[in-house]
């Protein structure tokens, strides 16, 4: 699929905010320009203007029709990266995986609060599987953006003592989560998250 780097590059972080989570998104996408620093030059503020109207639109058009565009924007997107120099390029690649795994952090911690509540209002017990666990607390299962992973919140269930001496023995590094639900399991109840990578400057993701 397109790659919308250009966009995610080029706006500013204020504006970036906005276009993600606007109030009337047709409105928004429609008046990008009061967003956008007067020094781009017009045509680079139209294309970022015609781009912030397809990340918000893009939905509803055809796939084919975005996937027409791909060849060209993936030139495009290889320009951009040759202004941006390779020194921006990762720079923004660390900070967006310090911020992922802050998120992921903060998704298991919710999550294993949930697992709690659900424990204690059905008389100590877990739940064999998570897709009914979702509440006014955690209204889905939370996804995880892990390196080395596409965004998922599937979820691996192990229902046996399998792995009672050593629960890291089922790690799959499947980037989602890991649920323990034999009761009769040391792990019951256990969540973790399924992936061997490690946090920058942190531990593997499955010790948290």
């Amino acid at each position: 699929m397109i790659s919308f780097f250009l966009a995610a590059a080029l706006l500013p972080a204020s504006a970036g905010a906005e276009e993600i989570k606007p109030s009337t998104p047709a409105v928004q996408a429609a008046q990008p320009d009061k967003q956008l620093p007067q020094k781009y030059s017009p045509a680079l503020r139209q294309i970022l203007r015609d781009l912030s109207i397809l990340v918000e639109r893009g939905g509803g058009i055809p796939a084919e029709k975005l996937d027409a565009l791909a060849a060209d924007m993936e030139k495009l997107d290889g320009k951009v990266k040759e202004v941006l120099g390779r020194d921006i390029l990762e720079e923004t690649a660390r900070r967006e995986e310090r911020e992922d795994a802050a998120a992921a952090k903060k998704a298991l911690s919710s999550f294993r609060a949930s697992l709690q509540i659900s424990y204690a209002t059905n008389g100590g017990r877990y739940p064999s599987a998570l897709t009914g666990l979702p509440s006014e607390e955690l209204p889905a299962l939370p996804e995880l953006r892990l390196p080395g992973h596409a965004a998922t919140s599937s979820v691996i269930v192990i229902d046996s003592k399998k792995y009672d001496k050593d629960f890291s023995k089922a790690v799959t590094d499947s980037g989602g989560w890991l649920y323990f639900s034999n009761p009769a399991s040391v792990n019951y109840g256990l969540l973790v998250i399924d992936c061997n990578h490690r946090e920058p400057g942190g531990e593997e993701f499955y010790k948290y």
